[in-house]
């Protein structure tokens, strides 16, 4: 396991993606919930004020969940570009010694 990591043959991207996914959207539902509760206090000076702030945030983390998805797939087409490419040339010349 040790050697394929160091090798670089295989790439462990695809699966750092999905953990940096996850992250990002624990980050985000954090943003969230912070955003929610800071409009909660709005509204003690301002009713209209609080309440825009908390639909700004829904609208927001609707908007980043979308986004961030967008992001992450980008990077894991790259990563299987990578192994489709490879394949393509192992397939080309021949199973590698």
């Amino acid at each position: 396991m040790l050697n394929q990591f160091l090798s670089f043959e295989k790439l462990i991207g695809s699966k750092l993606v999905v953990i940096v996914y996850w992250v990002g959207l624990v980050g985000i539902a954090l943003g969230t919930i912070a955003a929610v509760l800071g409009g909660l206090g709005a509204m003690g000076v301002s009713f209209f004020g609080g309440l825009g702030a908390i639909i700004f945030a829904l609208i927001g983390a609707v908007v980043g969940v979308l986004f961030w998805r967008f992001v992450c797939e980008m990077y894991l087409l790259l990563f299987r570009m990578a192994d489709d490419v490879r394949d393509i040339k192992t397939m080309k010349s021949g199973p590698l010694a």
